[in-house]
């Protein structure tokens, strides 16, 4: 019975620390698309972002840092 509990609590904290945002990951998405007023944040580099907004109205702006 104590390993069960032990393993539970290990498969826990195992998913709390998977789901949770990291600042690696806002640092490596510094380009947004905005389209129809609202923002897509999750592009590393303007090429990406331009690729993403290729043939549709919208454009491609650099990630603030009061937006993080």
């Amino acid at each position: 019975m104590r390993i069960l509990i032990l393993l539970a609590t290990g498969i826990v904290v195992m998913l709390g620390v998977t789901i949770l945002p990291t600042s690696g990951n806002a640092q490596e998405r510094q380009w947004c698309a905005r389209h129809k007023g609202v923002l897509h944040c999750m592009y590393a580099t303007e090429e990406q972002c331009r690729a993403s907004i290729s043939g549709r109205a919208g454009t491609c702006v650099r990630r603030h840092q009061s937006m993080r």
